[in-house]
């Protein structure tokens, strides 16, 4: 089972009423890790704009660059963009998804 308390990084971020990350929290562990987004994204192999496309929307290409720079889960990342079984989630179909936020809620 997918657990928030597994992985040390959330206990610095803020939780959103969603059940999401605040995107600046995300940037700053990044940051804090000693690399620009741009930076990451060209570590990873994906083109530079694609985790700050990611942290503003949904992008599966950065959102799966962030998190396995990370080192975390990306269902658990981005709760509220896969489902448990790391399935993403298409926003014009969200309503026929579980995701993890809703369940970890």
């Amino acid at each position: 089972m997918l657990s928030f308390e597994h992985y040390p990084l959330f206990r610095q971020l803020e939780r959103l009423p969603d059940g999401s990350w605040h995107t600046e929290d995300i940037k700053s562990v990044i940051r804090k890790r000693g690399v620009t987004l741009a930076e990451l994204c060209t570590q990873m192999g994906v083109p530079k704009s694609s985790a700050s496309k990611a942290l503003a929307e949904p992008f599966t290409q950065g959102e799966l660059a962030i998190a396995q720079y990370l080192d975390v889960p990306v269902q658990l990342l981005f709760p509220t963009r896969w489902t448990v079984d790391k399935k993403r989630v298409r926003p014009r179909y969200a309503a026929k998804y579980t995701t993890v936020a809703e369940l970890l809620s």
